[in-house]
């Protein structure tokens, strides 16, 4: 017989999830946009639009986060009051 889950551990790894969002998140926006200054300092000859498209992924992707969430505790999220539902 399988045993009950502790009211402790019924988030069931919630906070880990969002934490591996919030990095996706900020790891892909410095992905695209450094790919996206690496091009336009291939096309333009430059060398620090790189580096302001990586600040500016890196920036936009916390950015994302915040908007979707993704910063907060789940207890946060919900106004501070635990629901059963």
């Amino acid at each position: 017989m399988p045993a009950e889950p502790s009211p402790d551990s019924t988030n069931g790894g919630r906070e880990y999830q969002g934490g591996n969002s919030l990095a996706t998140y900020i790891i892909g926006g410095i992905i695209a946009w450094g790919l996206i200054g690496w091009g336009l300092d291939f096309l333009l000859n430059t060398r620090w639009l790189f580096i302001v498209g990586a600040v500016l992924g890196a920036g936009g992707g916390y950015y994302l986060a915040r908007k979707h969430n993704l910063t907060r505790s789940p207890k946060r999220r919900r106004g501070g009051r635990e629901t059963n539902n």
